[in-house]
């Protein structure tokens, strides 16, 4: 079994009397260490597959693990702390806090992780080394780069140690060098902490990157190859 499996996962969203079907019986197993691509035209389901396989959402057939366990049968609360302690979240708008610095920012994650206060700087010295932020540290968001604060999201979600990292759609806020260096980086870390990554987007340099792209269309997968 794979640190994630998605056993035969359909899930349908209610707007009034209309009904749309996200996704369509979807099954995959990901590894540990993978680079990997969701991709599709925009309403082929990738978002909704990779919320899922976060614990944001609830399959409404079929099943998801995550090392082992079983996402639906999960309380809300045990759900909540998966996220926290296993799965790091690079989301399109940064989502950052405005009012904290970049080091705050990467900070507050291990705050929620109850991590000891001299632990967590030396983390956090750390990981703005490793993305190359460290005379931004006192910087709040908007005194960043897009680049910049992307790469501040990156770090916050790597700070953990975690098993998993989610981006959806992480370069597309961004030039396209910008985004090629971003990449970059977290290929750079996927092959040194073997951090498994799993990117939903329709930018073509992101499926370049990844070792294996998984294509959907209209909420099922069309292909899915290993480079």
């Amino acid at each position: 079994m794979g640190i994630i499996t998605v056993d035969s996962v359909s899930k349908v969203y209610h707007q009034g009397s209309v009904s749309f079907k996200a996704l369509d019986d979807v099954s995959l197993a990901i590894n540990k260490g993978e680079f990997i691509a969701l991709a599709g035209p925009s309403g082929s389901g990738k978002t909704t597959l990779l919320n899922l396989i976060g614990g944001l959402d609830i399959a409404d057939e079929g099943q998801i693990f995550f090392n082992g366990e079983n996402l639906e049968k999960m309380s809300d609360g045990s759900r909540a702390d998966l996220r926290l302690h296993q799965i790091g979240f690079v989301f399109q708008a940064y989502n950052l806090i405005p009012v904290l610095t970049a080091a705050e920012n990467i900070d507050y994650i291990l705050l929620l992780q109850k991590v000891d206060k001299s632990v967590r700087q030396k983390r956090v010295k750390e990981i703005l080394e490793e993305v190359g932020l460290s005379d931004k540290a006192n910087n709040r968001p908007d005194e960043l780069s897009g680049g910049q604060q992307q790469r501040v999201a990156v770090a916050r979600a790597v700070v953990t140690d975690p098993a998993v990292i989610l981006a959806d759609e992480p370069t597309a806020n961004l030039d396209s060098k910008t985004g090629r260096k971003l990449l970059e980086m977290m290929k750079e870390m996927n092959k040194n902490k073997n951090v498994t990554f799993v990117f939903a987007t329709h930018d073509s340099m992101v499926m370049d990157f990844a070792d294996r792209l998984i294509s959907l269309k209209d909420g099922k997968i069309v292909t899915d190859q290993r480079k």
